[in-house]
């Protein structure tokens, strides 16, 4: 079995989680199935379940403008003229941007008039226009230039130059810090009212792949559950459920931990993704959905789980 730097560390990463929780807990992920469970160790009745992601629609470019326009409404709602965003669940949220974080800043500034901007290293420029379906207005910076003088560039060519920007909950303070250095007129607030202000409301597109979601990880934990045996350590019955999401097509984990004796407390979690490939290179299409709940017990999970 091969593997890359990427995969190695997301092993990596379980491992040591699971270290830390102690034998009392065990995680395991669709990730991580090829390292934590051999094909042969697979039961017949999780190895038979049939992929299940067909039909699923992804949400389009106009719902995504539909939520650009909205987050822009709530700017002039909320005195605030742009807001500035990290990479994560929001960016993607308004753009079907995908974009890993580092210590190199690559951000996206929607501003309540005007075109969104990005902001992004030069040597990434070429990937990112590739990536970039809404605006055009790439703004670069090499290794020895400010990317936050970028940014501030960006608020005073939408004519924002004093006024309030919002900062997206999750961008880290060393980010906001250098562009608040660069644009010291301006007054920085949480941009929680538009982010949370757009994404507290499902559209009939997102509430079906919540359903789907939903409907997948309950198939996924009947198929588990139907694996169950006494004395069955719990890491096997982790292994076990991320398996069955995994010949599901989904994409996701599910944590366990032992409360008492012979009994397990199960939190767990699921998202739905669907990709297309073309012949220039896999595109993802829709947004990770994510299921999560706790509760299932042993000795009540089966009752549970045939009321769903």
């Amino acid at each position: 079995m091969c593997t890359d730097r990427r995969n190695f560390l997301k092993a990596s990463a379980g491992i040591a989680g699971a270290t830390l929780l102690g034998s009392r807990a065990s995680f395991a992920d669709t990730h991580d199935v090829d390292f934590i469970q051999q094909p042969q160790d697979v039961p017949d009745l999780i190895k038979r379940l049939p992929r299940m992601t067909a039909g699923i629609v992804p949400i389009g470019d106009d719902e995504r403008k539909a939520r650009l326009a909205k987050a822009q409404r709530l700017m002039a709602e909320n005195k605030i003229d742009a807001i500035y965003l990290e990479p994560g669940s929001s960016m993607f949220y308004f753009t079907g941007m995908r974009w890993s974080t580092s210590e190199r800043m690559f951000a996206l500034v929607i501003p309540q008039r005007g075109e969104l901007a990005w902001v992004c290293p030069k040597f990434e420029e070429e990937r990112a226009r590739e990536l970039i379906k809404f605006g055009t207005d790439v703004r670069t910076w090499e290794e020895d230039a400010s990317p936050y003088r970028r940014v501030a560039e960006i608020f005073r060519d939408r004519g924002i130059r004093t006024g309030r920007v919002g900062i997206e909950e999750r961008v880290r303070f060393f980010l906001f810090d250098g562009i608040r250095q660069e644009a010291p007129k301006l007054e920085f607030v949480s941009a929680i009212p538009i982010t949370a202000g757009c994404r507290m409301f499902k559209s009939p597109a997102e509430i079906a792949l919540l359903q789907k979601s939903n409907d997948l990880l309950l198939i996924a934990y009947r198929a588990t559950w139907a694996t169950m045996r006494d004395e069955m350590p719990q890491e096997e019955f982790a292994a076990n459920c991320a398996a069955a999401l995994n010949k599901l097509g989904v994409q996701g984990g599910i944590f366990c931990r032992r409360m008492q004796r012979r009994r397990l407390s199960i939190r767990h979690h699921a998202h739905v993704r669907l990709w297309q490939t073309d012949a220039a290179a896999a595109r993802h299409l829709e947004p990770r959905t994510q299921i999560a709940g706790c509760g299932l017990c042993r000795g009540e999970s089966r009752r549970a789980v045939r009321s769903c």
